[in-house]
This record gives C-alpha cells, structure tokens and sequence, in this order.
C-alpha cells in the first residue's frame, strides 16, 4: 500500500448495531478485521463504535477494493455521500466477520445491517483519489 500525499489529518469512525441475535463479541471482532488500530467497543447497548486515525486504518480496505474490482461503488458512494470535510459507506457486516470488505450500496443488502463507515479529512479529495482513483 502506498502512502497518501496527505499532510491534514484523517479521522475513521465505524459503527454497526448489535441486533439481539448476535453476539457482541463478533461485531467488534468484525470491525477490528477490517480496521488497523480500531478499538470498538459497546456503547448505547446495542451499538459498536470504534475510531481510528490515519491511513493505516483503512490499509486492509485500500488492498481489498483492489482484489475485489470494488473501486467504481467505493468511489461512487464516497462522492455521493460527501457533506463538507467528511464521507460515509457501508460494509456488509456478515462479509466483515471473514475479513471481508464487501461494500454495499443500500442497508437492505446486509440482513443483519450494515457496518456504516465515516471518514473526515480536511483533503478529502486527495483522500478519495488514493482510496479508490479514478480509472
């Protein structure tokens, strides 16, 4: 993975709900597979949220959306959801606890809902590009 030529920080929050079927543990455990240095934990009772810092935390996504040819819905879905420095996607949450990340378009598409993740950066373009360029 290369480094991004960013110099502003970039902030990582990953949330998904805990539905009475599932077990905590394999939630967090499910965001931890996905997201160097992220640190989930419980909150509200049925919520997982983790936070993470820099581009190391989205090494494991920028390798897998290479492999998976997931580039085109990653790049679409960050420029659609853009609102000023920040951007969110979805993860299927059941891809998630294998270690993959399989991006989503709607919550539907995940029956036990989505892994919703939200990046801020003050170089959110240049952030974009490196993720997923444009092809």
């Amino acid at each position: 993975m290369r480094k991004p030529n960013i110099t502003s920080h970039i902030d990582l929050k990953v949330e998904a709900t805990v539905n009475p079927s599932e077990r905590t543990q394999k939630v967090i455990d499910a965001i931890a597979n996905l997201f160097a240095r992220c640190s989930p934990e419980l909150s509200y009772r049925s919520r997982v949220v983790g936070r993470a810092v820099g581009s190391d935390s989205l090494a494991i996504l920028y390798e897998q959306v290479r492999s998976r040819s997931a580039m085109g819905v990653l790049r679409r879905m960050l420029l659609d959801n853009r609102a000023g420095d920040s951007t969110w996607f979805l993860l299927n949450k059941q891809a998630a606890t294998s270690g993959i990340a399989a991006v989503i378009e709607d919550e539907q598409e995940s029956p036990l809902g989505p892994i919703r993740v939200t990046i801020s950066c003050e170089e959110l373009d240049a952030l974009i590009d490196w993720l997923v360029p444009e092809q």
